[in-house]
């Protein structure tokens, strides 16, 4: 088995299994180490949903800004989840199109910076902004 190189150990590493593609909207699940169940997206716009409320549950990394809405919302500390996998657990999934391991160092500037690895081609790049990471993950299901 080749010897995957990145950050196994982050709090917040994702595995990103693709499972379709229609009309350039990607579908799929998402696991972390806080819970056994995937959680499915249909589209792009919902993954960043689903990855942003973990993060925050999670607190980590801590957001850099409050986000803004046009609805006053009464601040409710939610419980810290535990871990229930390991990393290589978490790793272990794939997608039937294509996997994407991420991990999320920063959120600042009312964005994400981190680091994507294509598990397929065995590639990893650095992301300034959730755009970008849905770029890298679109060009590479593109390919």
């Amino acid at each position: 088995m080749e010897e995957i190189r990145f950050n196994l150990a982050a709090p917040d590493l994702l595995c990103i299994c693709v499972d379709d593609r229609q009309y350039g909207e990607n579908s799929g699940r998402v696991y972390c180490c806080y819970s056994r169940e995937a959680m499915y997206f249909a589209h792009e716009y919902q993954l960043i949903k689903i990855i942003e409320r973990l993060l925050d549950r999670i607190d980590y990394p801590q957001s850099s800004v409050k986000i803004r809405s046009f609805q006053e919302k009464e601040e409710k500390r939610l419980l810290k989840p535990e871990k229930v996998l390991e990393g290589r657990e978490v790793a272990n999934h794939s997608g039937k199109l294509d996997t994407f391991l991420v991990h999320i160092k920063y959120r600042q500037n009312a964005t994400w910076q981190g680091e994507i690895r294509w598990v397929e081609k065995g590639k990893n790049v650095s992301f300034r902004s959730e755009l970008e990471l849905l770029k890298l993950m679109d060009n590479a299901l593109e390919m």
